[in-house]
C-alpha cells in the first residue's frame, strides 16, 4: 500500500489536517524536478504550498527563515542548491505544524493524566480506609482552561471529545460492544453498583480513554515520522541528492515530537497507565502482583473496538463517496475507449425493483446478444445438420456457442469455460472409448471431462503465476528494470528502446498482463517532465504496451495462450526449444516496432529527458531467496525433458516454487488469492474443450476436409495462408480466445498432412496470437495502455494511434514469424 494511502487510513480522523502533508510535498518534488530538468527559473513552491495548503498557520511559518544548515553543528547547508534549499522550507512548515499541534495535545493530555492519577491515588487511600466517596468525589473533574491557537480553534477541544466519547455513548450502546460489556458482572447492570463500585468503574473508563489518546499520539509520531523518512527518500531519488540521514538526524534532535526521549516518556506513561488499569480491574494494591499482560490485553481490545467504530463514523461514509467516483471514473474510461462495449449481464441494473423492468431487462443489448448466439446454438443442435454423427453435429454446436461467447464477451469469459463442461456431459459429446462410436454415459463423461480440467498446463500456470507475485512483491522486477534504466543515458531514442526491451524481459517471467503495468509505473518521472502532447510521450507509452504484446511470445509463462498451446504439443518441448524460437523472433520484432516509433513519432529536440537513477537499497536476504528460487525453477523447467524421469511432467516442477515461497512465508494466504484465477478457469474451459473435439473426433473431419483444400500445397504456403488468418482473427477478440479456438484445429490440421507438423503449426498460432496489436481492445498491454491519463485526467492515446501504428506492428510480426520463425521452427526438427 502505498504510504499517502496508509496515512489516510491510520491516521485519526479528527487529526487529519494535522499530519505531515504528503501528497503535496510529492507534488512540490515533481515541480523541482521539472525545474530542475529543463534549467529553467526556480519556481517559488513556498507560495505554491501556501496555495494549495488549508492550514492556516503557514503564515507565520514563511515568515521564519530555514533551521537547517546541517553541517558540523548539526546544521543543514542549504545555500549550494536551490533546490535543496526550496524543499527544506517545505518540510520545516510541515515540521512547524505537527510540534505546535503535538504540544499542545502533550500539555492537555498530561494534565489530565496527573489528574487521573491523583484521582486514583485518592481512591485508593479511601478503599483502605474504607470510606465511601461523597457525592462530590464521583462528580467529573474540573476540566482546565480551555486554549486557543491563532485561529481560534480549540486546541483541548479534540482531546476533551476523545477523552468523553466512549463515556458519553448510552449504556446500552457500550454493552452492544463486547469489550465494554466487560467492564460489568453477567446480569448486572450499573445501577446495582455501590457508589464506590461506580467511582471505581469511572475510573477504570478514563484509564482505558487515556490509555487510547495516549496511543494515537504515539502513533501520531511514528506516522509523521515515517513520512518525513518516505519524502526525504523520494526527494533524494527524484533530484540525485542525500538529505534523508541529515534531516531525520535534525529533527531528532531539533524537535520535541521526534525527540527519542518524548517517545520513551510516552511508552513509560503507556506502561503506567496499563499498571494502574490492572490494579483496579484485578483488585491488587502491589505491582509486582499485578497481571500486566492481561490488563494489556484487555486495553487493547477497547483500542481497536474504537478504533473500528471511530472509522466506522468518521470515515465511513468518505471512503463510500471516494469508492463510487473511482467507479464513475473507470465506467466513464470503458465507454469512451469503446462506444460499442456493452455491459455485462450482471450491470443492467436493479431491473426487479423497477417498473417494467423486465421489459427493460429484455431490451439489454446484452441479453440481445445473448439469446441472438443461444438461438444459433438450438439452430445447429436442431436443425442445421453439417456432419453425420450427433456427437460430433452436438461438439460443433458447443464450438461455436463458445467462440460466439468468448468473441463478444455477452458472458464474462470464466463464465462461458466453466458453461463448457456442463454441456459437453448433458448433450452428449463423448465417445465411450471401448468402441469409439457409441456416446459415453453420464457419470463417465463427468469424471472424464473434469479430470482434463486440472492438468499439468495448470500447474504451470499457477507456477508462473507464483514466481510473479514473488519478483512483484518484493520489488525485484522493478529493481532490475530501474538498473537497466538508469544505465541508458537521456537520448530519447536509446531510451524508448530501452523500455521496450524491459518490457519484452519483464514480460517474459512476470507476464505480458502485469509488464506494462510494471514500466509505466518506473517510467513516471519522465512522463511527468515532458508535456502530455509531445509526441515523444506517445511513442515511449505506445513502444511499452506493443513491446509487451510482443513480449507475450517470449516464454512459455508469457501469457496464457503460449501455456496452453505449450500443453497441446505431442511431445512437449523443453523450454531451450521455445527459447530458440521465440528469442530471436522477438528481439527482430522489437527492433522493427522500435524503427517504426521514431519514424512515425519523431523526438521533437527540445525534449529534455529526466536521467532515472538505479535503486540504492541493497538487496535483502528474502530478495536473494525469491532470486535464486525463481532462477532455478526456470532452470528446471528449461531441462524438463531430460528429468523426466524425476519429476515427471513439467507441472511437478511448479510445485517447488509453491512449497518454497508459501511455505516460508514469502508469500501469503492473501497472495495466493489474488492469483489470476478467472485466467485459470479460462484455460480449463479451453482444456475441456480441446479434449472434446478431439474425443469425438470433430477435429479429425474438419482437418479431413481442410487437408482436401490445401493438398498440395507446400507448408510455408499453408503456414502464410492460415497464419493472416490468425492474426486477423486475434486482432478483433482476445489472444487468448484466439489461441483456445485455432490452437487445437491448427494442431489437427498439423497431423493430417502428410508429415506431422503439428507442433509448428501449434507454435505459430501462439506466436501470431501474441503478435495481433491493431487495436486499442486486442490485448491486456494495450488496454493498459489506452487507460494513461496525465495529472489532470486527459489520455495520453487515442485509437487512432493504435490503428496508424498498432497495424503496421502486427504485419511486421506476422512476416517476422512466418519467415523468421518458420526457418528456426523448420532447423529444430518441429
Amino acid at each position: 500500500m502505498k504510504f499517502s494511502h496508509s496515512l489516510q487510513f491510520n491516521a485519526v480522523p479528527e487529526w487529519s489536517s494535522k499530519y505531515i502533508s504528503y501528497s503535496h510535498l510529492k507534488k512540490i518534488i515533481y515541480t523541482l524536478q521539472r525545474d530542475k530538468l529543463y534549467n529553467g527559473e526556480l519556481k517559488d513552491t513556498t507560495t505554491t504550498s501556501n496555495n494549495l495548503s488549508t492550514d492556516t498557520e503557514a503564515t507565520p511559518l514563511l515568515l521564519a527563515p530555514s533551521v537547517l544548515t546541517l553541517d558540523s553543528n548539526n546544521t543543514i547547508n542549504t545555500t549550494n542548491d536551490p533546490y535543496v534549499k526550496e524543499f527544506i522550507k517545505a518540510l520545516d512548515h510541515e515540521l512547524f505544524k505537527i510540534e505546535k499541534f503535538y504540544n499542545s495535545q502533550e500539555t492537555g493530555l498530561l494534565a489530565n493524566y496527573h489528574e487521573l492519577k491523583d484521582d486514583i491515588i485518592e481512591f485508593t487511600n479511601n478503599s483502605k480506609r474504607n470510606r465511601t466517596p461523597s457525592f462530590a468525589d464521583v462528580l467529573p473533574t474540573t476540566p482546565a482552561p480551555i486554549e486557543t491557537d491563532t485561529n481560534g480553534n480549540d486546541l483541548e477541544s479534540i482531546n476533551s471529545h476523545r477523552s468523553m466519547s466512549l463515556e458519553s455513548l448510552p449504556i446500552q450502546e457500550q454493552l452492544s460492544r463486547n469489550s465494554w460489556a466487560n467492564l460489568f458482572h453477567p446480569n448486572e447492570s450499573v445501577d446495582d453498583f455501590s457508589p464506590l463500585d461506580k467511582y471505581k468503574l469511572s475510573l477504570r473508563k478514563r484509564l482505558i480513554a487515556m490509555f487510547t489518546q495516549l496511543s494515537e499520539l504515539k502513533d501520531y509520531i511514528e506516522l509523521n515520522h515515517t513520512g518525513f523518512s518516505k519524502i526525504c527518500k523520494k526527494f533524494d531519488k527524484s533530484l540525485d541528492t542525500s538529505i534523508k540521514s541529515k534531516y531525520l538526524n535534525h529533527i531528532e534532535t531539533q524537535s520535541h515530537v521526534f525527540d527519542p526521549i518524548t517517545a520513551t516518556a510516552i511508552n513509560n506513561i503507556i506502561h503506567e497507565t496499563v499498571v494502574e488499569y490492572a490494579k483496579l480491574s484485578q483488585n491488587v494494591h502491589s505491582n509486582d502482583l499485578v497481571n500486566y499482560d492481561a490488563a494489556l490485553n484487555e486495553l487493547s481490545t477497547h483500542l481497536r473496538d474504537h478504533i473500528a467504530w471511530e472509522r466506522n463514523t468518521v470515515w465511513k461514509d468518505m471512503m463510500n463517496i471516494e469508492r463510487l467516483a473511482n467507479n464513475a471514473k473507470r465506467q466513464d474510461l470503458i465507454e469512451n475507449q469503446n462506444d460499442s462495449l456493452e455491459k455485462p449481464l450482471q450491470q443492467v441494473g436493479h431491473w426487479d425493483t423497477l417498473p417494467g423492468g423486465i421489459w427493460l431487462l429484455l431490451k439489454s443489448p446484452a441479453i440481445i446478444k445473448f439469446i441472438s448466439i443461444t438461438t444459433i446454438f438450438i439452430l445447429l443442435l436442431k436443425y442445421l445438420i453439417f456432419f453425420e454423427d450427433p456427437l460430433e453435429q452436438n461438439c460443433f454446436a458447443i464450438l461455436v456457442y463458445a467462440s460466439l461467447l468468448w468473441a463478444t464477451e455477452t458472458l464474462p469469459l470464466f463464465v462461458t469455460s466453466l458453461f463448457i463442461p456442463f454441456l459437453i456431459v448433458i448433450l452428449p459429446v463423448l465417445k465411450d472409448p471401448k468402441d469409439g462410436t457409441t456416446p459415453m454415459d453420464t457419470v463417465s463423461a463427468s469424471q472424464f471431462i473434469l479430470s482434463t480440467m486440472w492438468s499439468s498446463v495448470i500447474m504451470l500456470l499457477l507456477g508462473g503465476f507464483t514466481l510473479a507475485a514473488a519478483l512483484s512483491k518484493y520489488n525485484i522486477a522493478k529493481m532490475l528494470s530501474t538498473y537497466i534504466l538508469a544505465s541508458a543515458g537521456t537520448n530519447p531514442a536509446i531510451i524508448l528502446l530501452t523500455n521496450m526491451f524491459v518490457a519484452l524481459f519483464v514480460s517474459m517471467w512476470v507476464s505480458n498482463v502485469a509488464s506494462p503495468v510494471l514500466c509505466y509505473s518506473i517510467i513516471q518521472p519522465i512522463l511527468r517532465t515532458l508535456p502530455s502532447s509531445s509526441s515523444y510521450t506517445k511513442s515511449l507509452i505506445l513502444g511499452i504496451a506493443l513491446a509487451s504484446n510482443v513480449g507475450g511470445m517470449s516464454s512459455p509463462i508469457a501469457s496464457p495462450q503460449n501455456i496452453f498451446a505449450f500443453g497441446l504439443m505431442e511431445p512437449t518441448p523443453s523450454w531451450g526449444e521455445w527459447f530458440i524460437v521465440s528469442i530471436p523472433v522477438s528481439i527482430i520484432c522489437i527492433l522493427s516496432i522500435w524503427i517504426l516509433l521514431i519514424v512515425t513519432f519523431p523526438p521533437d529536440s527540445k525534449v529534455k529527458i529526466l536521467r532515472l537513477h538505479a535503486s540504492k537499497d541493497t538487496f535483502t536476504a528474502t530478495q536473494w531467496f525469491v532470486t535464486l528460487t525463481s532462477i532455478g525453477t526456470i532452470l528446471l523447467w528449461c531441462f524438463s525433458n531430460q528429468l523426466s524421469g524425476v519429476f515427471g511432467e513439467m507441472g511437478i516442477i511448479s510445485i517447488i516454487p509453491i512449497l518454497l515461497f508459501f511455505g516460508t512465508g514469502v508469500l501469503s494466504t492473501e497472495d495466493f488469492n489474488n492469483f489470476m484465477w478467472t485466467i485459470v478457469i479460462l484455460a480449463m474451459g479451453g482444456s475441456t474443450l480441446g479434449k472434446a473435439v478431439s474425443n469425438c473426433g470433430l477435429l479429425f473431419t474438419i482437418a479431413e476436409h481442410i487437408k482436401v483444400m490445401i493438398e498440395g500445397k507446400a507448408l510455408f504456403v499453408i503456414v502464410l495462408i492460415f497464419g493472416a488468418g490468425i492474426i486477423t482473427m486475434a486482432t478483433f477478440v482476445s489472444h487468448t480466445v484466439a489461441a483456445m479456438i485455432l490452437v487445437p484445429l491448427m494442431g489437427e490440421i498439423g497431423q493430417h498432412l502428410p508429415e506431422d507438423h503439428s507442433r509448428l503449426l501449434i507454435m505459430i498460432t501462439a506466436l501470431l496470437s501474441s503478435a495481433a496489436m491493431g487495436l486499442p481492445t486486442s490485448g491486456f498491454p494495450n488496454v493498459t495502455a489506452i487507460s494513461m491519463t496525465d495529472e489532470v485526467g486527459v489520455r495520453y492515446l487515442n485509437v487512432g494511434n493504435f490503428i496508424s501504428r498498432g497495424v503496421p506492428s502486427s504485419l511486421f510480426c506476422y512476416f517476422t514469424v512466418v519467415t523468421v520463425g518458420y526457418l528456426l521452427l523448420r532447423l529444430i526438427l518441429f
